[in-house]
């Protein structure tokens, strides 16, 4: 709980303000897998329009496995699924359903926030480095209250190639270091190696062993992501 005795989510100026002072390092989150439960919200608005549209249901593990990847991967999966010429609509109604349930049913994974609130206590700054579309991403940014945590908040949309290039531009942003990201997926792995950070890989997303073999560090739960980052960030002064 901060020292005032309020959630930071009820105050998000403290936050902001609180982003100007002096970090001990950053923290580039992933927000699908790793922040957000996604499957809660993506895995129905798949199963449902399909159904809706008289086509073959995917299995929910099938649907997972693209949670949290570029979205043209997605989007191509999904059209893959559709005749050619209900593709485009099936992936708008699916697209617009799943915004409607972030609003509906869309939850954090247990111990976000109390972890958030913990990390902007102990003096880092919090970034955040997403694949999601700009429409969704603002939904749960907004709905789950988070917003202000992340200076920026980046998602891929249409400006960036991938997470590298979202990671450089929150460097070029940011002063602070050393850096770690964390995610669940390979690419965010990636996004810290390929700019000298550490990272960390959580395991209750949607990644697999494979996405996290590079990883300084492996967490089951987001509440262990404090205690994780003072492990890996002693790696920066050995």
């Amino acid at each position: 709980m901060p020292p005032w005795g309020e959630s930071a989510r009820d105050h998000p100026e403290r936050i902001t303000e609180s982003m100007s002072d002096a970090k001990k390092a950053l923290v580039i989150f992933d927000m699908d897998g790793t922040l957000f439960q996604t499957q809660s919200v993506t895995i129905p608005a798949v199963q449902d329009t399909l159904s809706e549209f008289g086509l073959p249901v995917p299995e929910a593990d099938a649907i997972a496995s693209y949670i949290g990847r570029p979205v043209p991967e997605y989007h191509a999966w999904l059209a893959s699924l559709c005749p050619p010429d209900l593709a485009a609509r099936v992936i708008a109604v699916t697209d617009r359903r799943e915004i409607d349930l972030v609003h509906e049913v869309g939850r954090a994974f247990p111990g976000v926030h109390s972890m958030l609130d913990r990390l902007r206590d102990e003096d880092y700054a919090l970034a955040m480095s997403s694949n999601a579309p700009e429409d969704y991403f603002d939904a749960v940014l907004d709905t789950q209250g988070i917003r202000a945590y992340f200076q920026p908040a980046l998602c891929r949309g249409t400006r960036f190639a991938g997470k590298i290039a979202m990671v450089a531009e929150i460097l070029a942003q940011h002063f602070t270091r050393p850096f770690v990201v964390v995610g669940d997926r390979n690419d965010d792995i990636e996004s810290a190696r390929a700019h000298g950070g550490h990272a960390i890989a959580v395991t209750y997303g949607f990644g697999c062993e494979a996405d996290w073999v590079d990883a300084d560090a492996r967490v089951d739960s987001a509440a262990e992501i404090p205690d994780a980052l003072t492990r890996v960030l002693r790696l920066t002064r050995n």
